[in-house]
């Protein structure tokens, strides 16, 4: 295997990885359906506590698969690109079908 494919699966299970989390595919997931949200929007809409949903945005952050913008005092958090919505709608589509 080339070296920069080994580098691509690494990083492919880091990003399945960190996804493996039923709050953050939910993140992941609300934003590709809706658009950007602050962080209060997404602890009440995804019934999550605000230190939980920080911690794991976090982590969404640091696996670059959102990005965040301050807009005044609150942060807005949204996809990093189309891609990471891709992942999460095709799995999610794939997890919905009948045997």
């Amino acid at each position: 295997m080339r070296q920069h494919e080994a580098l691509a699966l690494e990083r492919a299970v880091d990003i399945l990885s960190c996804l493996a989390h039923p709050v953050r595919l939910a993140v992941v997931a609300r934003l590709e359906r809706d658009g950007a949200a602050t962080v209060s929007t997404l602890c009440q809409e995804l019934d999550v506590e605000q230190s939980a949903m920080s911690h794991h945005l976090r982590h969404l952050r640091d696996a670059e698969l959102v990005i965040a913008e301050r807009r005044g005092r609150a942060m807005r958090y949204a996809l990093a690109d189309a891609h990471v919505g891709h992942i999460v709608r095709d799995t999610l589509a794939h997890a919905a079908e009948d045997d």
